[in-house]
């Protein structure tokens, strides 16, 4: 499930842009398979998902009905043939497309195109290529990620250090080149870690010497759970494990929080959504006492 704020914004755009058509490559209608949970999610808030016809085993947003395709585990190639589509969309992040489907895109005439999300700037260039690849108006959602990934007012540098983790036991930091790390500091904020790699396991001590004046905790619950209510102090201190019984500053002054949007950890348009949860959180704790 997506947050409220995010189905929203979203429904707000496909209003808006309802009479959008997407131009057919070579006087085909689009038909295309979406290997890549990412990438669809941004073709969803594009108002582009009408057009796919199969999707990855492991897609988050699209309907479950849609023939699966492909996984990590590989491609299902006789599937794809199958559905004769006329793109086949593939997020290699760190290897080359398979040499079989580029094989195959040749021989049955669609275009295979590889997308390699590795930052939030190729979060939103992705957003603006589909746009174009799929003649349709994207300036709406690039205003979007442009506000949403921009500093807050003067930023949250009094709030402190802000410790970012994705797992609790052991300790795993979403560290300098992780989406989260970047928008953390896109938005005004102060990273606990400023070195290192986009996720970082640590121990109890590395977490004390790190000394974090907040905690966010960044763990998706799955899809089709309800967002449950808002976890209390206590029930925050439990998901910490281990390292809720240090003597932090962000214990001391009850500055945890959990981020648990499915999509949380998504590179796409989902990270318009963690932006603003983020900057909401750190926006609490900036606020003086009793407000």
């Amino acid at each position: 499930m997506i947050s409220r704020r995010h189905m929203l914004w979203v429904l707000t755009l496909a209003l808006a842009g309802c009479d959008r058509k997407a131009a057919p490559p070579a006087g085909k209608t689009p038909r295309v398979i979406v290997l890549s949970p990412a990438v669809a999610v941004t073709m969803r808030d594009l108002g582009l998902e009408s057009i796919i016809v199969g999707r990855h085993g492991y897609d988050l947003v699209l309907d479950q009905k849609l023939p699966v395709c492909g996984d990590q585990s590989g491609l299902d190639y006789e599937a794809i043939s199958k559905l004769k589509p006329t793109h086949v969309l593939t997020q290699y992040d760190s290897a080359d497309v398979p040499p079989q489907l580029v094989s195959l895109a040749a021989s049955s005439n669609f275009e295979a195109v590889n997308y390699r999300l590795l930052t939030l700037d190729a979060v939103r260039e992705n957003a603006n290529e589909l746009a174009r690849r799929f003649a349709i108006d994207g300036s709406k959602i690039d205003a979007e990620f442009g506000r949403a990934w921009s500093k807050r007012g003067a930023g949250f540098g009094e709030v402190g250090k802000v410790l970012l983790l994705g797992a609790t036991n052991p300790p795993g930091v979403l560290g300098p080149g992780s989406f989260h790390h970047q928008i953390l500091e896109r938005i005004g904020g102060t990273p606990a870690v400023a070195t290192g790699a986009p996720f970082i396991t640590m121990d109890a001590e590395d977490v004390m010497k790190v000394n974090p004046d907040g905690i966010v905790l960044v763990l998706p619950r799955g899809r089709g759970v309800t967002a449950p209510p808002r976890p209390t102090f206590e029930e925050l201190v439990a998901l910490l494990g281990p390292i809720g019984k240090l003597d932090l500053p962000a214990i001391r002054s009850k500055r945890i929080a959990l981020i648990d949007d499915p999509l949380a950890h998504t590179p796409s348009t989902a990270m318009i959504t963690l932006a603003d949860e983020l900057a909401a959180i750190l926006g609490r704790w900036s606020a003086p006492a009793g407000k």
